[in-house]
């Protein structure tokens, strides 16, 4: 029996779910470590103590704003439509895009997002926590709008 509907939630509730986030937080680490080993004259404690102190402070920072926007976006993808509930700080936003109006559709499935394109020209991004719901939702998207 195939399912009728997909649906997911993002974020998952982990720390650092975003691949973008953990590809520049790497890069800054290294920035930062590279510039206080040069400073101290090739103090390795100073470039790791550095490190870690901004790493700490981005952590603490993030989980803070996190807290404080409360962001979530739940989608539901049926043989007729998607529709994307976006819910922040208590408020909440729903959006329907009909799959018979899809003209585009775009899909990273190494950073996990995405977008739907219609024929009027309205853009419904996409947000995945895994590569496993990029393929599902490719798959399930391709079947659905081969019929139309």
């Amino acid at each position: 029996m195939k399912p009728t509907t997909l649906s997911w939630t993002f974020p998952k509730k982990d720390f650092l779910v975003l691949r973008v986030e953990i590809v520049l937080i790497a890069f800054l680490a290294l920035v930062v470590y590279l510039f206080a080993y040069l400073q101290g004259k090739g103090s390795w404690l100073l470039g790791t103590l550095f490190t870690a102190l901004f790493l700490a402070l981005y952590f603490l920072t993030s989980y803070g704003i996190q807290h404080w926007r409360q962001v979530e976006e739940h989608y539901k993808l049926t043989k007729k439509h998607l529709e994307v509930v976006r819910k922040k700080r208590g408020s909440s936003k729903t959006e329907k895009a009909p799959l018979k109006e899809v003209a585009h559709h775009k899909l990273d499935k190494t950073f996990l997002g995405g977008y739907l394109l219609t024929k009027k020209g309205k853009k419904h991004l996409l947000f995945f926590n895994s590569k496993q719901e990029v393929e599902r939702f490719e798959s399930f998207l391709k079947k659905h709008l081969k019929k139309k």
